[in-house]
């Protein structure tokens, strides 16, 4: 990259073609206004060789107490005048009304209360070498630009398109393609097969029961077996693969990273998050972390104002307007983030550091049809109880064998609801994530495989905590299945087109396993009671009463399920040892699962929209089994 020479050359080994000459005159003069030489090292020109990036890059990324200077420094060599943007104008630009134009072109038309309008700009290099061929012969339009920073002139933006981005964050999948939003939980015409299956089968059991019952066994069974076979499969491919070496390969920050962070009534883990934002590994220059609030959340708002930021932090007040929900927070965030690439964090997540330098590896060598990766999501708190002990067991056995088999043979991939990398043109292709949808993660792994997005996965973790409340655990369980109801319902509106865009084995695989999933946990208390029964009649009534095909097949369901369960959690977490008898917990686990999935199926009549927020609290054990080494599922 060649720059200009901004100021007369200091150096006489310098010219104005060198590579980074006008970048060292610029950085001696940003020193001797700010009285600090450091500024000026001979760390940042390494950084912005590095980064790809400029110096005025990397001393804006020095910190937000630097702006004012750096952008003082710009105006005094352009020979314009720096000032704040006043609170009192108004956006006065017909060519590009909405706020995303306006912050990509970099700079914005005011008009004043004494109606002159202004423009104000926040210039990068190359448009100040543009500023100081083109001024002299243009003197008007110099009386009216003035020069500001890069945070002062986002947040008079933001706060002038407020409206519009809300507008726009609620609406983002319907403007896309709007038979993709869970808006409508269900239409006309599924309403009325829904309406038909449930009479006919009415009928049939006040007609014939028996036969009834065995269809009902038949249909059902084979998405409990699917199940289970995509367990057994997924356990014998574990470890299949060899982790790739990204480590080897030098980091690029000419790209930028977005982290987008939905917070709400999350004080408590104020600190923890913003250290593990602060130890990610991406050069400063290139990393933006927003942490989205809503704006009547006054305490988690206080505790980041608290915190000491680095440059690229920034606290998004969202507007409380429409569903009060995650994706219509991160929807509001996308709309803001600058980075080529974006990630989504928890509140509670501690991400390993290096894992935005392997996101970028893998994105670098998939190619554009790559649309998001997936990191595995690991457990501290595993071993501190029952329920955690569970909680993280099937969490191993999602991330680290289901996932991972589904990723391999290209099929489609629930994403998990942390830690998804996404590449921003693909998010923004497909309309961004479903306000209205609550499990807006497995949603938005569908659609991106239905718009031919592929989607795969990390081998560095992020680091989460289990509920340890019954109550906490059932009310996230009950979204996620209800999420779960409303994303096949919204996949099904149109399902040739379904089956054209997926495919024939895709669609027949995701079939299998999403109804497979809803069905299992919703009738899998009735099959213990059909298996007692018959168990009961087989000992103490008559055998001629029980159905011996439908005890067999329910009887080797459950216990097929418990193993094959049981063996792909103990292969995810490679010899590590368990604590305590998991397998005797698994059919009350099971049992809970069922409670939380006939809760979901109410709330999907009920309050479909309903968000049953997981409260989190600052972690106070370290990662431990099951399955919560930090380089558990590193090369």
């Amino acid at each position: 990259m060649t720059y200009i020479c901004i100021f007369a050359n200091p150096h006489p080994t310098l010219t104005p073609s060198s590579d980074y000459g006008g970048d060292r005159s610029f950085a001696c003069r940003a020193a001797l206004l700010r009285r600090h030489a450091e500024i000026a090292d001979y760390r940042c020109i390494q950084a912005l060789l590095a980064n790809g990036t400029s110096f005025i890059d990397e001393l804006y990324a020095l910190g937000r107490a630097y702006e004012p200077t750096v952008a003082y420094c710009i105006a005094g060599e352009a020979g314009l005048l720096f000032e704040d943007v006043p609170a009192d104008v108004r956006v006065v630009l017909p060519f590009a009304p909405d706020f995303i134009t306006l912050r990509r072109i970099g700079h914005t038309v005011v008009l004043t209360s004494e109606d002159n309008t202004l423009i104000y700009m926040a210039p990068t290099l190359s448009d100040l070498a543009v500023i100081k061929r083109h001024l002299p012969g243009s003197p008007d339009i110099a009386a009216r630009l003035r020069i500001t920073t890069p945070f002062a002139l986002d947040e008079f933006l933001l706060s002038s398109h407020e409206a519009a981005l809300v507008d726009r964050a609620i609406r983002m999948v319907e403007m896309t393609s709007s038979e993709h939003s869970a808006r409508v939980v269900a239409t006309g015409t599924q309403g009325m097969v829904i309406g038909f299956v449930a009479s006919s089968s009415l009928f049939m059991a006040v007609l014939n029961p028996a036969l009834l019952c065995q269809l009902l066994h038949f249909v059902f069974s084979i998405f409990f077996s699917a199940c289970i076979l995509v367990r057994l499969l997924a356990r014998i491919n574990i470890g299949a693969v060899r982790v790739p070496p990204w480590r080897t390969l030098p980091s690029s920050g000419s790209l930028g990273y977005s982290v987008l962070v939905a917070l709400y009534h999350e004080a408590d883990v104020v600190p923890q998050l913003v250290n593990a934002m602060k130890e990610l590994n991406w050069p400063r220059s290139k990393l933006q972390v927003l942490f989205l609030c809503e704006e009547d959340d006054s305490e988690t708002i206080a505790a980041l104002q608290a915190e000491m930021f680095p440059a690229g932090f920034r606290i998004i007040r969202i507007p409380s307007s429409g569903p009060r929900t995650k994706p219509k927070a991160l929807n509001y965030g996308l709309q803001l983030a600058k980075g080529d690439y974006v990630v989504v964090y928890d509140a509670e997540d501690r991400p390993h550091p290096e894992q935005l330098q392997e996101a970028w590896w893998h994105f670098a060598k998939g190619g554009a049809t790559l649309g998001c990766l997936q990191a595995p999501l690991i457990l501290a708190n595993g071993h501190v109880g029952w329920l955690t002990r569970l909680f993280a067991f099937e969490y191993a056995a999602h991330f680290g064998g289901v996932l991972p088999w589904l990723a391999r043979n290209r099929l489609v991939l629930s994403l998990g609801g942390s830690s998804n990398h996404f590449r921003r043109s693909c998010l923004e292709a497909v309309g961004g994530w479903d306000p209205f949808n609550v499990t807006e993660d497995a949603e938005l792994g569908t659609r991106l495989a239905r718009c031919g997005f592929q989607v795969d996965m990390l081998s560095t973790p992020t680091i989460e905590d289990a509920p340890v409340g019954l109550g906490v655990w059932l009310r996230q369980r009950t979204r996620w299945l209800k999420g779960w109801m409303q994303t096949w319902l919204v996949e099904m509106r149109r399902p040739i087109r379904l089956v054209n865009q997926l495919g024939i084995p895709r669609f027949t695989v995701y079939q299998l396993l999403s109804i497979g999933m809803i069905v299992s946990a919703l009738l899998y208390p009735l099959m213990l009671v059909f298996v007692a029964n018959s168990a009961f009649y087989f000992t103490f009534a008559d055998m001629a009463a029980m159905r011996p095909n439908l005890f067999i097949i329910d009887l080797l369901n459950i216990l097929t399920g418990y193993v094959s369960f049981h063996a792909l959690g103990r292969r995810a977490l490679d010899g590590e040892k368990t604590p305590g008898p998991v397998p005797l917990w698994i059919p009350i686990y099971w049992f809970m699962i069922s409670a939380a999935a006939w809760r979901a199926l109410w709330q999907l009549h009920a309050t479909p929209f309903l968000w049953e927020k997981k409260p989190h609290q600052p972690s106070t054990t370290a990662p431990s089994a099951p399955g919560c080494a930090l380089d558990k599922f590193g090369p």
